[in-house]
């Protein structure tokens, strides 16, 4: 047994000495065992998203308010959304990361830090299951994974919350990051079908990036209409307007 400790010890250095795993952000060698994405010194560097936050959308707000200009004009159907960390610094690193450089275990332990803020969101109980929000059969086969539904289960482990993957992609859609609000709106138009039953069910999205949170508003839309009873999103970063 203690040869065979040894021998593992050893394939595992020699792994690392060939294949190096490094921080996603500053990109310095990561320690033989570490199975962080990053570093301890981009670690430290994650905000968290912390109040004054919009009520309803996350978004960071002056104290004299309550809800942001955005979400203070119609109702919307998802309800809540909340984000564990702002998007920047590190964190924009390690979403590339996992999104294009297929550092896909990166998503996992992102999911567990994202279980690990949970329990800062009271809003976020006394729901049923997570939904990942699905990407489009093409984009899927060009990834391998879809990196929400990899935050979900990691969540899930934290909460105990079974994940669903009660939507589908309908069609392709074009990157909403280089849209402006209302090409949002019409890139995401009915792209969203749900396929599995959740009629009666209290639902939270689960997501890596929320933008404007279009992607999420249509997603909760399709499930309405499917019969859901509340839909809530978590994300793993919330981008903000300033």
């Amino acid at each position: 047994m203690h040869s065979m400790g040894i021998g593992s010890m050893l394939a595992s250095w020699l792994v690392h000495l060939a294949l190096p795993q490094t921080c996603t952000h500053c990109r310095r060698d990561l320690a033989r065992e570490s199975r962080a994405p990053l570093c301890p010194a981009c670690r430290k560097d994650l905000l968290p998203a912390e109040p004054p936050l919009c009520l309803r959308c996350g978004q960071p707000v002056a104290r004299t308010h309550t809800l942001c200009p955005a979400c203070d004009c119609r109702p919307w159907a998802c309800r809540t959304i909340r984000a564990a960390f702002l998007y920047r610094g590190p964190l924009t690193s390690l979403i590339h990361g996992f999104k294009y450089r297929g550092r896909q275990s990166a998503a996992l332990t992102a999911g567990d830090w994202m279980g690990a803020h949970l329990g800062r969101f009271p809003e976020l109980a006394g729901y049923h299951a997570l939904v990942p929000v699905p990407l489009h059969a093409e984009r899927l086969r060009e990834r391998g994974y879809n990196q929400a539904e990899l935050l979900a289960v990691a969540v899930s482990r934290a909460c105990g919350l079974p994940v669903r993957p009660a939507l589908q992609r309908s069609r392709p859609t074009r990157p909403q990051w280089d849209l402006d609000k209302e090409a949002r709106r019409r890139n995401l138009q009915d792209a969203f079908r749900v396929c599995a039953p959740i009629r009666g069910q209290r639902l939270i999205l689960v997501d890596d990036v929320c933008t404007s949170g279009a992607s999420l508003e249509e997603c909760a839309r399709a499930l309405h209409r499917a019969g859901a009873r509340q839909v809530a999103g978590y994300v793993l970063a919330r981008q903000t307007t300033s």
